[in-house]
């Protein structure tokens, strides 16, 4: 499947094509390739964006309604029924879909991921996401049962992480020797899929080539309509822009803040398509409150809690706080994200039914933040703001030492580029010496998940209706070094114990969880394990005469296998 120069047929020649007779719907993506196209493994968003595309869900949501749902479209279970203890929740799985193969689905693809995860032997980001769990079992092909530890708010999000996967391959590859999967070759040529596109080929450095499953059960027309979906590798997210101006792109998922004016102009001519939504996550600073030169795992094996040291600088927290308030978020906006960004106050965002309106982002005052310094040990010494503070009397670094630290970033993100410029200026002028290390994407995830690191830049995007999911990211479970994502080594546990709080309230009641949540926020906010940059609406654009194009609020790609276009030369 090649990628040729071509013209477009104008939008009103335009017809829903034939099984197959679409042009492949071309991706981008940029920050160096993707990672591994096991489901059991993915930790970035390269490689979720392609597992996507070539593997179901358990679990799947009504795209009009965000709303989990029996026999949802790309989905493989059919319908569930829970105990009256409201501790098991029996699944039955579809019999009118098969792997690529033709092997039928069965309650092993389930059993089989799940015991992967908690095995151990996998880095997978996925272990802490079923702590919740007793056991998952497959009494016959088509049930699976599983039995959490008590009755929980969140059971179907919980089952739902997990992904199915062809048993029937995995156990002849790897049997219960796990292990083997983290380093399988089959991790980036994957043999046997399962959803509206298999897989074809994977160029390092060029693209990843899936082509259509005609065979796909839940095709919106029946059939599905694009040949393939090609993810191209790009530079940055402007040459992305100029790609996509150039007709080589289908679409672009996030369009950067600084082309937003041009494409919406576009979009209001009528040349392209353009749907706005608010971001289900932030950009936000990771401050690592451990000691980085010997990261280590958040709990033992029999999960108590292991002595993570403390990083000399962010290891006390009047630093973090002090950071928070030399960062001037108008500015910011104005300078890095075009005006169209607003600031959080912690990880639950506005949209989200547990949003607090009680905890207010951190203000903007840098005499405070100097205050701060000063009660914690780091000094002005020589009231020149061209050099950085330093140690005296301070927690975790030696006297002497400089208030100096690395921000490790990312390339090909203009906004990150910008925010990370404008913070550096604007943490100088209270005593902060910021460095700026500006690595490829995919080095940058594995350093921050290896947690060596002093402070790192991200994205990082959640189910705003489901924050339990922080579970993953501020509780010791999701602190495991080269796959978890407590990546700060953050442990407060009455933040542990209000998520858990939160998960089984009796009965679900929605006030009382929420009052859970509200303090959670706000132990968040004043611990500040990350600081949360920004929050924006974010644009997605299609090509003007893609047809079928329908994105709800809850899903951009919902009827991906029915997108249309042609291309002639």
């Amino acid at each position: 499947m090649l990628l040729l120069t071509a013209l477009v047929m104008p939008a009103s020649a335009q017809e829903t094509l034939g099984a197959g007779e679409g042009a492949p719907i071309i991706y981008p993506n940029f920050g160096g390739d993707p990672t591994t196209f096991n489901p059991l493994l993915v930790n970035d968003g390269g490689s979720s964006a392609v597992v996507a595309r070539i593997f179901p869900a358990f679990i799947g949501i009504d795209p009009f309604t965000g709303a989990f749902v029996p026999g949802a479209a790309g989905a493989i279970a059919s319908d569930w029924t829970i105990s009256e203890d409201g501790r098991t929740y029996t699944f039955t799985i579809r019999d009118d879909w098969t792997w690529s193969d033709g092997t039928p689905f069965t309650s092993m693809d389930i059993k089989y991921a799940y015991d992967a995860i908690v095995s151990g032997q996998i880095n997978t980001p996925l272990a802490s996401a079923v702590v919740t769990v007793e056991s998952v079992e497959a009494p016959d092909p088509k049930t699976v049962v599983i039995t959490f530890v008590a009755p929980t708010c969140t059971a179907i999000n919980v089952a739902s992480s997990i992904p199915p996967i062809p048993s029937h391959v995995f156990t002849e590859l790897f049997g219960t020797d796990y292990a083997q999967m983290n380093d399988s070759p089959w991790n980036l040529a994957p043999t046997v899929t399962a959803d509206a596109f298999d897989f074809g080929n994977f160029r390092p450095g060029e693209q990843v080539t899936l082509v259509a499953n005609q065979n796909y059960a839940d095709a919106q027309l029946g059939y599905v309509v694009p040949q393939g979906w090609i993810m191209r590798m790009l530079a940055s997210q402007t040459v992305e822009v100029e790609e996509f101006l150039a007709g080589n792109l289908t679409i672009i998922p996030s369009v950067p803040e600084d082309r937003q004016a041009e494409l919406e102009a576009l979009a209001d001519a009528g040349e392209i398509q353009m749907h706005k939504g608010p971001s289900a996550g932030w950009q936000f600073l990771s401050f690592n409150l451990a000691d980085p030169t010997n990261p280590r795992n958040g709990l033992d094996a029999d999960g108590s809690p292991i002595d993570q040291g403390n990083h000399p600088i962010f290891g006390d927290v009047r630093v973090r706080q002090a950071f928070a308030m030399s960062i001037d978020h108008a500015a910011l906006n104005a300078g890095a994200f075009a005006g169209t960004g607003f600031p959080v106050a912690g990880p639950i965002l506005p949209q989200s039914w547990a949003y607090p309106d009680s905890v207010q982002p951190w203000p903007y005052d840098p005499e405070a933040a100097a205050a701060l310094l000063d009660e914690a040990g780091w000094i002005d010494h020589d009231n020149n703001p061209a050099t950085p503070r330093i140690a005296q009397g301070a927690l975790y670094a030696d006297d002497g030492t400089r208030l100096s630290f690395t921000l490790t970033t990312f390339s090909g993100n203009p906004s990150v580029d910008a925010s990370t410029l404008i913070m550096q200026d604007q943490l100088r002028a209270t005593g902060f010496d910021m460095q700026l290390e500006i690595i490829e994407f995919q080095a940058m995830v594995e350093k921050f998940l290896n947690q060596e690191f002093d402070a790192a830049v991200l994205f990082f995007g959640l189910d705003p209706q489901n924050p339990d999911e922080f579970t993953d990211l501020f509780t010791p479970a999701g602190d495991v070094v080269g796959a978890g994502f407590n990546v700060s080594s953050y442990n407060n546990p009455r933040a542990t114990e209000l998520l858990e709080l939160a998960r089984t309230v009796p009965d679900c009641d929605t006030e009382v969880r929420k009052a859970y949540y509200e303090e959670f926020q706000q132990i968040i906010h004043d611990d500040l394990p990350w600081f949360f940059i920004n929050v924006s609406i974010v644009p997605s654009v299609a090509r003007g005469d893609l047809v079928n194009f329908a994105p709800t609020e809850y899903s951009l790609y919902w009827n991906i296998d029915a997108w249309s276009y042609q291309l002639t030369r």
